[in-house]
């Protein structure tokens, strides 16, 4: 079964929150949770859940702070996710944020979708864990649920200036020992073990109006994601998910196949093994990767043949010469 995966934006966003208001320093906090931090500045990257899992582990023992995932969403930064909170600064009423949320939840979290249905005058808005794929979130779903409706009401004001007072909190897991941090922030009924995790509130909600609407930029922002979102429904191979790891690795160096397998979130020998099936190897697509890199930059007549040898990570020209006339038939040169 596959596992399902989460934008390491949800990860700095975490990150930020332990460094800006815990004092963690974050470079202790992604070691520990067994990440480079040098992923933090790849944001569109995906980490595996049990990497968030270790995340809401180590924050809650570094901190103490048992009901963290509610403090992180009410400081949350609807620019931690990207794309999807240009779109959401965009839309013009509340109703086209939860629909274009729901419509791009999978861009950030692989593990749990949004949605909204309206019945006798109230919103419905649900966030449903991801039960076909492998997911944390099925085991220990409190801190990211809990932190995904305090984030919600965080952006409801955000957008609208107006204050979401949902009309009952629903929340799947089990009843913590105190409960009023909750009450704080929903000002609600609050209510556990409940079939789903649901927001209730009046439907007239829906009407309000983002005070940073901008049409124009709306709809330039909702082709950006929908073409992410596009990719991302076809990028399960990991044929051309190795190609985009090794051409954004290839920098000076060689990046190595357990440095792209851990950037896919998968484990070397799974990885080897799904290449296999799908009749390739990390090898040949390495060396596919440079080749095509090369006809493209030696298209660029301003770029030295000597630097174009650098960023394809071989250690010297003469490296490069002989693998160029292995692929081409020609020299870098001659092929200019």
């Amino acid at each position: 079964m596959k596992e399902a995966t989460f934008s390491v934006s949800l990860v700095r966003s975490t990150v930020q929150y332990a460094a800006t208001y815990k004092g963690i320093d974050p470079k202790s906090l992604c070691a520990a949770i067994g990440i480079d931090p040098k992923m933090l500045e790849m944001p569109d990257s995906r980490v595996t859940g049990e990497t968030n899992r270790a995340m809401w582990h180590e924050i809650v023992k570094l901190t103490g702070d048992d009901n963290i995932g509610l403090h992180i969403g009410e400081t949350f930064n609807l620019a931690m996710i990207g794309i999807v909170g240009y779109v959401l600064f965009n839309c013009q009423t509340f109703r086209q944020v939860l629909e274009n949320l729901s419509r791009y939840t999978r861009l950030f979290s692989q593990g749990a979708y949004i949605h909204f249905t309206i019945s006798q005058g109230q919103v419905l808005c649900d966030c449903d864990i991801v039960t076909h794929l492998k997911n944390y979130l099925l085991e220990e779903p409190r801190q990211p649920i809990e932190s995904t409706f305090s984030a919600l009401l965080t952006t409801t004001k955000t957008l609208t200036g107006n204050s979401l007072i949902p009309d009952a909190v629903w929340f799947q897991h089990p009843r913590p020992t105190d409960i009023s941090e909750h009450q704080r922030i929903f000002h609600a009924p609050v209510h556990f073990s409940q079939p789903t995790n649901r927001l209730i509130f009046d439907a007239g909600c829906l009407d309000w109006t983002v005070l940073s609407a901008n049409p124009s930029l709306l709809s330039m922002f909702e082709q950006h994601a929908k073409a992410m979102l596009n990719e991302l429904s076809q990028e399960g191979t990991y044929t051309n998910q190795v190609v985009r790891a090794v051409t954004h690795g290839l920098k000076g160096e060689v990046p190595s196949i357990e440095a792209i397998a851990h950037s896919l979130a998968i484990s070397v020998r799974n990885l080897q093994r799904e290449l296999q099936a799908e009749g390739t190897s990390y090898q040949q697509l390495l060396d596919e990767t440079r080749k095509e890199l090369a006809l493209r930059y030696l298209k660029k007549f301003d770029t030295p043949i000597h630097d174009i040898a650098f960023l394809l990570g071989f250690s010297e020209p003469s490296a490069f010469h002989r693998a160029f006339k292995r692929w081409t038939g020609k020299t870098p040169r001659a092929y200019r």
